[in-house]
């Protein structure tokens, strides 16, 4: 019997969640896939199959968070999860006229993207720290080192997790786990389709994929990508704050207001 790695992904029906799950697709993955649409997940399994992969798909909704903690403890006790990779997530930008974000919109976006992370790896954290073995990946955003003024509330749950993977990987490394955060900038998607400013260096989902792959491999603290839109962003979180916003204000104003689930 195949003694297969159990790899965990949130958000896979669609985007970078989906060519992660063909990218770890092999004879030697089992593969957990977790997201809304029933109908999407089953092609992307269908996909994963073929490439001899075990898959197990399940239909639901991150923000529900009390299902999610118990399914993930539910399957990390059949399957010990090797790798977990948080990827599902939500976007949300200002309309024209640069009114607020809602309560509804605010919640909407910090449930998926914060909460949602939080509740898949809150039943699997003191599981791997027992078992001395296991990887999280993260994705975040380049979003989460410098605030774009046409997605308030987006750049906010992305820098929260910038903050909380960074900490993971402190606390857990003494236990032999490894964490990974990962920045993408633009990456062609149903979400990034929404997003109606420039998409200056935008990448698909399958480029994405291999640069995450890769830098899970290698256990890198930091996967940020396309080069040279990462750097850029970065140094903007370094100029003064008058410099930075100044360029930042150029580059994204107020646009059409977009809300997408992946």
């Amino acid at each position: 019997m195949t003694n297969r790695k159990n790899i965990l992904i949130t958000g896979a029906s669609s985007g970078i969640g989906k060519a992660l799950a063909n990218r770890y697709a092999c004879a030697d993955s089992r593969l957990i896939l977790l997201a809304r649409n029933t109908e999407k997940l089953k092609q992307v399994a269908n996909s994963c199959e073929q490439k001899k992969a075990e898959v197990i798909i399940y239909s639901i909704d991150i923000t529900n968070t009390e299902a999610v903690q118990e399914l993930v403890a539910n399957v990390d006790a059949e399957y010990p999860i090797d790798l977990v990779i948080c990827n599902a997530g939500v976007t949300s930008v200002l309309d024209d006229e640069g009114h607020a974000e809602s309560w509804m919109t605010i919640s909407h976006v910090i449930d998926t993207n914060l909460y949602g992370v939080l509740a898949t790896l809150n039943p699997l954290i003191s599981e791997l720290k027992k078992r001395k073995h296991g990887q999280i990946a993260i994705v975040s955003s380049l979003a989460a080192y410098y605030g774009m003024p046409i997605t308030p509330i987006y750049c906010a749950s992305k820098a929260a997790l910038k903050g909380y993977g960074e900490s993971l990987r402190g606390w857990l490394k003494q236990d032999g786990i490894k964490v990974s955060m990962i920045y993408p900038g633009f990456v062609k998607s149903d979400l990034s389709d929404k997003f109606t400013s420039d998409k200056p260096f935008m990448i698909s989902p399958e480029k994405a994929a291999d640069i995450i792959y890769r830098g899970i491999s290698k256990n890198k603290a930091s996967i940020s990508f396309p080069f040279p839109l990462n750097f850029g962003i970065w140094l903007l979180s370094i100029l003064p704050s008058s410099l930075a916003g100044w360029i930042m204000g150029i580059l994204y104003g107020t646009k059409k207001s977009a809300l997408n689930k992946s």
